[in-house]
């Protein structure tokens, strides 16, 4: 089981040996969750990167009005990487587990251990970068559209998100009112 949900990110992330293979494995271990638990706070450094294999996952964080404002969502299948975490450097985020959860989990200190060992390592950390760029940067150009447009784009990438979320979450991560939201679910 975890090895099956390793060796699918392995594919993705580049060409590893077996021997590379087993030695992650072997570092790794089986974490269940509740739904609505926090694994992370802002303020903490993050110590742990995941691969969720069955649940979902969001990350927020609070404005100075005490509003949360959804910026990510982590579905099975996905790699709960987090650059603060890997430098060491107290996030700004909250992790929210929203369903139980069976997520894979790595410390980065091993992660950091494993790359000073095997170089192949950094194939598997350029890929957790780089995937978390491409999110951030996804992001980011999304809250340019209009919001009919955001909506579209979600729903028609991220359709897993309209199942599994609250609508107030999802009207957060667009940055919109949630009867805007309401509005834009009626006419799809």
């Amino acid at each position: 089981m975890i090895n099956d949900a390793i060796e699918s990110i392995l594919k993705k992330a580049g060409t590893f040996s077996e021997s590379y293979s087993y030695e992650l494995t072997a570092m790794t271990h089986l974490e269940i969750y509740k739904p609505k638990q926090i694994i992370h706070a802002a303020g903490q450094v993050e110590l742990n990167l995941y691969l969720i294999q069955s649940g979902f996952a969001r990350g927020y964080y609070y404005d100075r009005k005490g509003k949360d404002h959804t910026v990510r969502f982590w579905n099975s299948g996905d790699l709960l990487f987090s650059y603060e975490g890997y430098y060491k450097v107290p996030s700004f985020y909250y992790t929210e587990f929203m369903e139980s959860t069976q997520a894979i989990a790595l410390s980065y200190v091993d992660l950091i251990e494993l790359n000073r060992r095997l170089p192949e390592t950094s194939l598997l950390i350029k890929y957790a970068l780089l995937k978390s760029r491409i999110e951030e940067h996804e992001r980011q150009h999304i809250l340019t559209l209009p919001a009919n447009e955001r909506y579209e784009r979600l729903f028609k990438n991220h359709p897993v998100i309209f199942q599994k979320s609250p609508a107030k979450y999802i009207s957060s991560y667009l940055n919109m009112s949630r009867e805007t939201l309401a509005r834009l679910m009626g006419k799809h």
